[in-house]
Protein backbone atom coordinates (compact mmCIF):
# COMPACT_ATOMS: atom_id res chain seq x y z
CA UNK A 1 0.00 0.00 0.00
CA UNK A 2 1.43 3.60 -0.82
CA UNK A 3 2.24 5.85 2.10
CA UNK A 4 0.92 9.67 1.00
CA UNK A 5 2.44 12.24 2.58
CA UNK A 6 -0.08 14.03 3.74
CA UNK A 7 1.67 17.51 4.37
CA UNK A 8 0.75 20.03 1.98
CA UNK A 9 3.26 22.65 1.83
CA UNK A 10 3.08 25.92 -0.06
CA UNK A 11 5.84 27.75 -1.04
CA UNK A 12 6.43 31.33 -1.98
CA UNK A 13 8.54 33.17 -4.34
CA UNK A 14 8.34 36.69 -5.10
CA UNK A 15 8.24 37.68 -8.59
CA UNK A 16 8.76 41.50 -10.42
CA UNK A 17 5.24 41.70 -12.68
CA UNK A 18 5.13 38.87 -15.31
CA UNK A 19 9.11 37.98 -14.17
CA UNK A 20 10.74 35.34 -12.47
CA UNK A 21 14.09 35.53 -10.68
CA UNK A 22 17.03 34.09 -11.64
CA UNK A 23 18.25 31.04 -9.91
CA UNK A 24 15.28 30.89 -7.44
CA UNK A 25 16.12 27.86 -5.11
CA UNK A 26 12.80 26.35 -3.91
CA UNK A 27 12.24 23.01 -1.50
CA UNK A 28 9.52 21.05 -1.00
CA UNK A 29 8.73 20.41 1.96
CA UNK A 30 9.88 24.01 2.91
CA UNK A 31 11.69 22.82 6.34
CA UNK A 32 15.29 22.99 5.68
CA UNK A 33 16.18 19.56 7.82
CA UNK A 34 13.39 17.43 6.09
CA UNK A 35 13.40 18.62 2.55
CA UNK A 36 12.98 16.08 0.53
CA UNK A 37 13.29 18.14 -3.16
CA UNK A 38 14.99 21.35 -4.41
CA UNK A 39 14.44 23.26 -7.53
CA UNK A 40 16.34 25.35 -8.73
CA UNK A 41 14.18 27.57 -11.18
CA UNK A 42 15.68 29.75 -13.63
CA UNK A 43 14.55 32.93 -15.40
CA UNK A 44 11.26 32.66 -17.53
CA UNK A 45 10.47 33.75 -20.57
CA UNK A 46 7.70 35.18 -21.96
CA UNK A 47 6.86 33.50 -25.34
CA UNK A 48 3.15 35.03 -26.49
CA UNK A 49 0.79 37.49 -25.13
CA UNK A 50 -2.82 38.20 -26.26
CA UNK A 51 -5.41 40.79 -24.73
CA UNK A 52 -3.90 40.60 -21.52
CA UNK A 53 -3.26 36.91 -21.27
CA UNK A 54 0.42 36.01 -21.43
CA UNK A 55 2.05 32.38 -21.21
CA UNK A 56 5.75 31.81 -20.24
CA UNK A 57 7.74 28.86 -20.69
CA UNK A 58 10.79 28.19 -18.21
CA UNK A 59 13.03 25.67 -16.73
CA UNK A 60 13.98 24.46 -13.50
CA UNK A 61 16.75 21.59 -12.01
CA UNK A 62 15.26 19.38 -9.89
CA UNK A 63 17.44 17.74 -6.90
CA UNK A 64 16.16 14.48 -4.96
CA UNK A 65 17.19 15.20 -1.23
CA UNK A 66 16.00 11.80 0.13
CA UNK A 67 17.80 8.29 0.27
CA UNK A 68 15.38 6.95 -2.01
CA UNK A 69 13.71 7.09 -6.00
CA UNK A 70 11.25 9.09 -5.54
CA UNK A 71 9.13 7.78 -8.57
CA UNK A 72 6.53 10.50 -9.46
CA UNK A 73 5.65 14.16 -8.01
CA UNK A 74 4.22 17.08 -9.51
CA UNK A 75 3.14 20.97 -8.48
CA UNK A 76 0.57 23.23 -9.32
CA UNK A 77 2.49 26.72 -9.96
CA UNK A 78 -0.10 29.45 -8.44
CA UNK A 79 0.55 33.04 -9.73
CA UNK A 80 -0.93 35.86 -7.57
CA UNK A 81 -1.94 39.25 -8.00
CA UNK A 82 -0.44 41.86 -5.10
CA UNK A 83 -3.61 41.39 -3.39
CA UNK A 84 -3.31 37.32 -3.27
CA UNK A 85 -5.78 36.73 -5.91
CA UNK A 86 -5.00 33.94 -8.16
CA UNK A 87 -4.54 35.35 -12.14
CA UNK A 88 -2.76 32.53 -13.56
CA UNK A 89 -1.07 29.14 -13.04
CA UNK A 90 1.37 26.44 -13.91
CA UNK A 91 3.06 23.26 -13.56
CA UNK A 92 5.89 21.07 -13.29
CA UNK A 93 6.51 17.48 -13.00
CA UNK A 94 9.63 14.77 -12.27
CA UNK A 95 9.44 11.50 -12.41
CA UNK A 96 11.99 7.90 -11.48
CA UNK A 97 14.18 10.65 -9.47
CA UNK A 98 17.00 8.77 -7.50
CA UNK A 99 18.72 9.26 -4.56
CA UNK A 100 20.54 12.33 -4.98
CA UNK A 101 20.53 12.95 -8.70
CA UNK A 102 19.70 15.54 -10.78
CA UNK A 103 17.47 16.34 -13.82
CA UNK A 104 15.90 19.26 -15.82
CA UNK A 105 12.35 19.49 -15.70
CA UNK A 106 10.60 22.30 -18.09
CA UNK A 107 8.29 24.66 -16.46
CA UNK A 108 5.00 26.19 -17.91
CA UNK A 109 2.54 29.02 -17.17
CA UNK A 110 -0.15 30.93 -18.15
CA UNK A 111 -0.97 34.52 -16.45
CA UNK A 112 -4.25 36.70 -17.10
CA UNK A 113 -2.77 40.20 -16.08
CA UNK A 114 0.37 40.73 -14.31
CA UNK A 115 1.06 39.43 -11.15
CA UNK A 116 3.35 39.71 -7.77
CA UNK A 117 4.29 36.27 -6.54
CA UNK A 118 3.71 33.17 -6.86
CA UNK A 119 2.81 29.64 -4.64
CA UNK A 120 4.04 25.90 -5.41
CA UNK A 121 1.22 23.32 -4.31
CA UNK A 122 1.71 19.76 -4.53
CA UNK A 123 -0.45 18.01 -6.77
CA UNK A 124 0.75 14.74 -6.49
CA UNK A 125 3.39 14.25 -3.84
CA UNK A 126 6.09 11.42 -3.42
CA UNK A 127 5.35 7.88 -2.15
CA UNK A 128 7.32 4.98 -1.20
CA UNK A 129 6.12 2.83 -4.00
CA UNK A 130 9.53 1.54 -5.78
CA UNK A 131 10.34 2.41 -9.10
CA UNK A 132 9.06 0.23 -11.67
CA UNK A 133 12.33 -1.14 -14.19
CA UNK A 134 11.75 -1.96 -17.82
CA UNK A 135 12.08 -5.37 -18.65
CA UNK A 136 12.24 -6.68 -22.56
CA UNK A 137 10.61 -10.32 -22.38
CA UNK A 138 10.77 -12.34 -25.78
CA UNK A 139 9.84 -16.17 -26.29
CA UNK A 140 11.19 -18.74 -28.68
CA UNK A 141 9.03 -19.04 -30.36
CA UNK A 142 7.15 -15.70 -30.46
CA UNK A 143 3.49 -15.31 -29.54
CA UNK A 144 3.49 -16.64 -26.52
CA UNK A 145 0.75 -15.72 -23.79
CA UNK A 146 2.34 -14.45 -20.78
CA UNK A 147 1.49 -13.70 -17.34
CA UNK A 148 3.09 -12.13 -14.67
CA UNK A 149 2.41 -13.87 -11.08
CA UNK A 150 -0.58 -15.36 -12.63
CA UNK A 151 -1.78 -12.23 -14.04
CA UNK A 152 -2.13 -11.75 -17.87
CA UNK A 153 0.38 -9.51 -19.82
CA UNK A 154 -0.24 -10.05 -23.59
CA UNK A 155 1.73 -12.09 -26.00
CA UNK A 156 5.41 -12.08 -26.11
CA UNK A 157 7.60 -9.73 -27.32
CA UNK A 158 6.93 -7.33 -24.53
CA UNK A 159 8.27 -4.50 -22.96
CA UNK A 160 6.87 -4.49 -19.27
CA UNK A 161 7.88 -2.21 -16.72
CA UNK A 162 7.97 -4.32 -13.50
CA UNK A 163 8.06 -3.80 -9.56
CA UNK A 164 11.32 -4.20 -7.91
CA UNK A 165 10.61 -8.06 -6.12
CA UNK A 166 10.49 -11.32 -6.81
CA UNK A 167 8.14 -12.68 -9.47
CA UNK A 168 7.14 -15.63 -11.77
CA UNK A 169 6.82 -15.47 -15.51
CA UNK A 170 4.86 -18.03 -16.97
CA UNK A 171 4.85 -18.64 -20.86
CA UNK A 172 2.00 -20.78 -22.88
CA UNK A 173 1.93 -21.69 -26.92
CA UNK A 174 -0.63 -24.01 -28.32
CA UNK A 175 1.81 -26.80 -29.61
CA UNK A 176 4.51 -26.67 -27.07
CA UNK A 177 4.87 -26.99 -23.88
CA UNK A 178 3.95 -24.39 -20.90
CA UNK A 179 7.19 -23.17 -19.34
CA UNK A 180 8.07 -20.72 -16.22
CA UNK A 181 10.82 -18.97 -15.39
CA UNK A 182 11.12 -16.96 -11.59
CA UNK A 183 12.60 -13.27 -11.80
CA UNK A 184 13.81 -11.51 -9.56
CA UNK A 185 14.48 -7.49 -9.70
CA UNK A 186 16.44 -5.37 -7.33
CA UNK A 187 15.80 -1.80 -6.66
CA UNK A 188 17.24 0.94 -8.85
CA UNK A 189 18.34 -2.05 -10.99
CA UNK A 190 18.99 -1.05 -14.92
CA UNK A 191 16.63 -2.66 -17.45
CA UNK A 192 16.88 -5.99 -18.34
CA UNK A 193 15.44 -8.76 -20.52
CA UNK A 194 14.18 -12.49 -20.61
CA UNK A 195 14.00 -15.10 -23.25
CA UNK A 196 12.40 -18.08 -22.66
CA UNK A 197 12.48 -21.16 -25.44
CA UNK A 198 9.55 -23.48 -25.57
CA UNK A 199 10.05 -26.50 -26.18
CA UNK A 200 7.59 -28.29 -28.99
CA UNK A 201 4.82 -31.03 -27.69
CA UNK A 202 5.72 -34.06 -28.72
CA UNK A 203 1.79 -35.37 -28.43
CA UNK A 204 -0.97 -34.54 -30.89
CA UNK A 205 -3.40 -32.00 -29.64
CA UNK A 206 -6.56 -32.18 -30.39
CA UNK A 207 -8.92 -28.83 -29.39
CA UNK A 208 -13.53 -29.65 -29.04
CA UNK A 209 -15.28 -26.77 -29.33
CA UNK A 210 -16.64 -26.94 -26.13
CA UNK A 211 -13.10 -26.51 -25.04
CA UNK A 212 -11.67 -30.10 -23.98
CA UNK A 213 -8.26 -30.39 -24.94
CA UNK A 214 -6.86 -34.17 -25.56
CA UNK A 215 -3.39 -34.70 -25.80
CA UNK A 216 -2.54 -38.04 -27.19
CA UNK A 217 -1.72 -40.03 -30.69
CA UNK A 218 -3.95 -39.01 -33.53
CA UNK A 219 -4.22 -41.96 -35.55
CA UNK A 220 -6.52 -40.79 -38.62
CA UNK A 221 -8.18 -37.73 -39.98
CA UNK A 222 -11.10 -37.73 -42.69
CA UNK A 223 -14.15 -35.12 -43.82
CA UNK A 224 -16.29 -36.60 -40.46
CA UNK A 225 -14.19 -38.47 -38.39
CA UNK A 226 -10.97 -37.49 -36.09
CA UNK A 227 -9.53 -40.86 -34.58
CA UNK A 228 -6.91 -40.14 -31.21
CA UNK A 229 -5.64 -42.22 -29.10
CA UNK A 230 -5.07 -40.92 -25.47
CA UNK A 231 -3.23 -43.39 -23.22
CA UNK A 232 -3.38 -46.76 -25.15
CA UNK A 233 -7.25 -45.58 -25.34
CA UNK A 234 -8.78 -45.18 -28.76
CA UNK A 235 -11.76 -42.30 -29.23
CA UNK A 236 -13.17 -41.56 -32.32
CA UNK A 237 -14.77 -38.03 -32.91
CA UNK A 238 -17.33 -36.54 -34.89
CA UNK A 239 -15.49 -33.04 -36.87
CA UNK A 240 -18.14 -30.99 -36.16
CA UNK A 241 -17.57 -31.77 -32.57
CA UNK A 242 -13.34 -30.61 -33.27
CA UNK A 243 -12.26 -26.90 -33.43
CA UNK A 244 -8.61 -27.56 -34.28
CA UNK A 245 -6.26 -30.35 -34.30
CA UNK A 246 -2.42 -29.49 -33.49
CA UNK A 247 0.22 -32.06 -34.64
CA UNK A 248 3.05 -33.18 -31.94
CA UNK A 249 7.14 -32.39 -33.02
CA UNK A 250 7.54 -36.12 -33.53
CA UNK A 251 4.77 -36.09 -36.63
CA UNK A 252 5.70 -32.79 -38.62
CA UNK A 253 6.98 -34.92 -41.85
CA UNK A 254 3.98 -36.58 -41.45
CA UNK A 255 2.43 -36.08 -45.28
CA UNK A 256 -1.38 -36.72 -44.29
CA UNK A 257 -1.31 -34.58 -41.20
CA UNK A 258 -1.52 -30.47 -40.80
CA UNK A 259 -3.16 -28.28 -38.61
CA UNK A 260 -6.50 -28.48 -39.15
Amino acid sequence: MQKRISIVTVLLLSVTAGLFAADTVLTWPDSGDNALLRFTLGKMRQVSSTSGQSDYLGEAVAENLSTKTIPSASFYLYLLDKNGNRVGEGYLEITNLAAGQKAKVPVTAHAMGSFARMELKPQHLPSDEPMKIKMSVTSVPSGATLKIDSQTSGVTPQILSIAPGKHVLEFSKEGYSSASTPLEIAENAPPGSVNLELSPLTLDTVVLRDGTVLLGNVTSVSSTIVSISVKGKSTRLERNRVARVVFGERNVSSSSRGKK
